[in-house]
């Protein structure tokens, strides 16, 4: 752990091998998952549809591994107009581990806890690089570096603020705190990390010289390689990380089972060490027969990155065929309950039909809400109820409250969502998760 690894290689080298594995035949993609089947208390499959053609997809499966990523975009982020849609986490992450499970009757934990990462201002730049590989310091705009400053305060997080490495959420506060007295913004002394490296061949001006423009495309490389975004943003700004520091920010929160997340499905605890009361039969399996959870979809394990829940998802795999082997009859499908669910999917595109010619722009109607529209509605009501950027991350029971208020009027607006295809249906859907995973971590 706390090692450099190039996960955007390798993740290309894991799919190709399962793509071997599996056969094109058996891989269905550009398909949006929209609700669990069930049989009983039992995971009977899944329903969904295309977003390149209209085609409605059941599957019928004696188990089920949800692995549908956490969810993005249900705060305001602080990326607005042209950024919109940049964010931290991937933003095709929309809730939808967390919608499935809960749809199913899953039990659900740490639905309070949200993950809020600091990462380079405005294009959300990773800084494990820079504090790892080029050990640098992150300091306020007045120049106080606030993991020395700001010592004292993880005596009161004790045992957990005591420990080596402090916890990156403990940093991130303290480095939050300075923000909060009027101390930002927050600064990566890139130039000085990048200097103190180099020094070492200051005695030698062509070594020093070769050194400097290893280090300096080693900087780029981390960015081009994980988040273009952020060397465009550099370039844009005359920034040139060997000769002036960058800022570094608190990105809006995201809800995830992995990177020191938490919120997810409660699974089973593996047979060899967990307690009696922590497993059920299979590891890594909700509390749904049948439906197990891995990376961001299950909660309560926060300790695992891309290597972590790559390996989380074999091993809930390698339990999942052994459920079927052990309990191998075929759930059964209720026809009409997937009659409904096909309706209910489409019903976006029947309101945008039946209603878009009563106003002369189809994106402003009385009868109906986009789903871009709803988007804003949301994030703006967690933004400032729930602890949002603009609330300084902080809130209180009587804006919970009025959060709650609020979700109910989104729950009855979300009937009257409308798509104009099946590109803006899966955005549709898209909010409908996001929304159920708002719900649940406000209460």
């Amino acid at each position: 752990w706390q090692i450099m690894i190039n996960g955007e290689s390798y993740k290309v080298i894991v799919a190709e091998a399962a793509k071997n594995a599996l056969g094109m035949d058996n891989i269905y993609e550009r398909v949006f998952i929209i609700e669990p089947l069930l049989d009983g208390d039992r995971i009977a499959g899944a329903v969904g549809f295309s977003v390149r053609e209209n085609k409605f997809y059941v599957f019928k499966a004696k188990a089920v591994l949800a692995c549908m990523g956490g969810a993005v975009g249900v705060f305001k982020p602080r990326s607005t107009g042209e950024g919109l849609g940049r964010s931290w986490y991937p933003p095709f992450s929309t809730g939808s581990s967390a919608y499935f499970t809960i749809r199913a009757g899953a039990e659900m934990t740490c639905q309070e806890v949200r993950f809020i990462p600091v990462r380079f201002k405005d294009a959300y730049g990773p800084v494990g690089a820079w504090f790892l590989l080029f050990k640098s310091r992150a300091i306020s705009a007045i120049g106080g570096e606030y993991m020395v400053e700001r010592r004292d305060e993880l005596q009161n997080w004790a045992p957990y603020g005591l420990v080596k490495p402090i916890p990156a959420n403990l940093r991130n506060y303290l480095g939050m705190l300075d923000v909060s007295e009027g101390k930002g913004p927050l600064l990566m002394m890139t130039n000085e990390a990048i200097a103190k490296l180099a020094d070492a061949y200051k005695d030698d001006p062509k070594a020093f010289k070769k050194k400097m423009k290893e280090l300096e495309s080693e900087a780029w490389e981390d960015f081009l390689d994980m988040t273009i975004s952020q060397a465009l943003l550099w370039a844009a700004t005359n920034t040139a990380p060997e000769e002036k520091s960058s800022e570094i920010a608190a990105a809006e929160p995201y809800f995830i089972g992995s990177h020191s997340g938490a919120s997810g499905a409660w699974v089973s605890g593996p047979e060899d060490i967990a307690p009696a009361e922590y497993f059920w039969g299979y590891a890594n399996m909700t509390t749904v027969k049948g439906l197990f959870a891995a990376g961001d979809a299950s909660g309560a394990s926060s300790h695992k990155f891309s290597s972590g829940s790559h390996a989380e998802g074999r091993i809930a795999a390698k339990a999942a065929i052994k459920f079927i082997v052990e309990n191998n009859t075929q759930p059964n499908v209720d026809a009409a309950k997937v009659e409904e669910l096909k309706a209910a999917t489409y019903k976006p595109l029947e309101i945008y039909e039946a209603n878009k010619d009563f106003t002369t722009d189809p994106e402003v109607n009385p009868a109906y809400i986009k789903p871009k529209m709803f988007m804003f509605r949301l994030q703006k009501l967690m933004d400032e109820y729930v602890g949002g950027v603009s609330a300084n991350f902080s809130t209180n029971k009587p804006s919970l409250d009025r959060a709650v208020e609020l979700l109910k009027f989104m729950k009855e607006d979300a009937e009257k969502l409308a798509a104009a295809d099946l590109h803006e249906l899966m955005r549709c859907w898209e909010n409908i998760h996001r929304m159920w995973q708002n719900r649940f971590h406000v209460r």
